[in-house]
């Protein structure tokens, strides 16, 4: 799917301007439906795909098109030093969760606090969704 590999790309990427997020409850909570999970661990994130137009067999083909590295999930991603949780399109055909890490944005010279900064600032200026941090 041309929208995953898109996601996928644009969460690998700096985010642009930060603003603030009302729906912080909703974007930390576990979603409902999950198709599956495609985590870049080098880049310190993992996107779950809850949108109505996913399937487990389209994550999966989009997640190992898109390369070394993304490896899919059938499950949640994993929940060890993550420092939030973005909501993505929320109750479209397309939602998605972008779980972040202590890691992110893979530079390795990352701290916790910098890493939740970083992907704060993606999530609600480059992504357009909804912060949580955990």
């Amino acid at each position: 799917m041309k929208t995953l590999s898109i996601m996928l790309i644009v969460a690998s990427m700096g985010g642009a301007a930060c603003a603030s997020s009302s729906g912080a409850d909703d974007a930390a909570a576990a979603p409902a439906k999950l198709a599956g999970s495609c985590s870049n661990a080098s880049a310190g994130f993992c996107n779950e795909f809850t949108g109505a137009s996913y399937t487990p067999a389209s994550v999966e083909r989009d997640c190992k098109a898109l390369g070394a590295g993304i490896v899919f999930l059938p499950g949640a991603c994993p929940t060890d030093s993550r420092v939030g949780t973005c909501l993505v399109r929320k109750r479209s055909s397309t939602e998605s969760y972008y779980r972040y890490y202590a890691s992110f944005p893979g530079t390795g010279t990352t701290t916790p606090s910098s890493a939740a900064a970083a992907a704060e600032k993606q999530c609600t200026g480059t992504l357009k969704g909804e912060w949580a941090p955990n």
